[in-house]
């Protein structure tokens, strides 16, 4: 059964970030997690595309700006899978991370809307409206420049899409999302990574805090400062996003996705899973029945 996977980007050689030209039967990358920030154009194909605690329609013309760390998947729709079938998917996407912009980017004011745009990405967005298909054009080149002009250019899709362009979030109102991670911070980064690989467990605060080499109470208030949230707030919307991707699956029973995401009293999970997401589990099916219901009629 897959689990909430860690991507490790891979740049070209030579540059800081990664633009691709994606062609495949389907889009076959799990349920995953990477501290760069993503931008993707959904050129073919149709499924199903889940980030954070929610699962929509996804659909060629879909463009999208996912933030640091935010659970996403693209999950093509069954036929895309069979053998032999002559269906493509295909996408643009690019990975950065801040390291691209000057240091100390976020004190420059003509990065203002940027650093705004890239703080509202915690939480996923879906651009919308005409003007963001004049920004998809220039994207669909973006993988065709070299060097300092492909930074140039990426510099300008993201200042457009900031400036001029609509967008909704792909996250449910209540999805909190993280705030960018600094690298830099060994302690946020070992307990972070501690709750990435052990989120099934019923680990403790006490687990966490002896793996960082920190009292519990201290690292408590040191992660609320540095992140904006709680340590078990994050843990718990990285399970129900485990949670939510477990619940495309129409054999396993709400119980067992309760103990596979680390919880055991059923009445915890139906609660945080509320609370997260809006819907009980029960109601967060019949959802996705609705949304593949409506696939399949296209």
């Amino acid at each position: 059964m897959n689990t909430v996977s860690f991507e490790n980007v891979v740049k070209p050689v030579n540059s800081s970030f990664c633009a691709v030209s994606y062609h495949n039967a389907y889009f076959a990358a799990p349920l995953h997690i990477h501290p760069e920030y993503e931008l993707i154009l959904i050129e073919k194909g149709v499924g199903l595309t889940f980030v954070g605690d929610t699962v929509r329609k996804m659909s060629p013309g879909d463009f999208m700006l996912i933030g640091k760390n935010l659970p996403h998947l693209w999950l093509s729709a069954d036929e895309y899978y069979e053998k032999n079938t002559t269906l493509v998917s295909s996408s643009v996407y690019s990975q950065f991370n801040t390291d691209i912009f000057p240091s100390e980017y976020t004190k420059i004011p003509e990065f203002d809307s940027i650093h705004l745009l890239l703080s509202k990405s915690q939480k996923g967005l879906l651009f919308t409206g005409k003007t963001q298909l004049k920004v998809q054009e220039h994207f669909r080149k973006l993988p065709s420049y070299d060097n300092f002009e492909k930074l140039v250019e990426l510099y300008k899709i993201l200042y457009e899409l900031s400036k001029n362009c609509d967008y909704t979030f792909l996250t449910s109102a209540q999805y909190r999302g993280s705030q960018a991670m600094d690298e830099n911070d060994v302690v946020i980064k070992r307990a972070y990574n501690y709750m990435n690989k052990n989120y099934q467990e019923n680990i403790s605060l006490e687990d966490i805090a002896r793996h960082v080499g920190m009292n519990a109470s201290a690292l408590c208030r040191y992660y609320k400062k540095n992140t904006g949230k709680t340590l078990f707030s994050y843990l718990s919307e990285l399970r129900i996003s485990y949670a939510v991707k477990l619940l495309m699956n129409k054999n396993i029973a709400i119980s067992q996705i309760a103990y596979d995401c680390g919880y055991n009293n059923l009445s915890h999970f139906n609660r945080q899973f509320k609370g997260i997401t809006g819907k009980t589990p029960s109601e967060y099916c019949k959802l996705l029945n609705r949304e593949e219901n409506t696939i399949n009629q296209t």
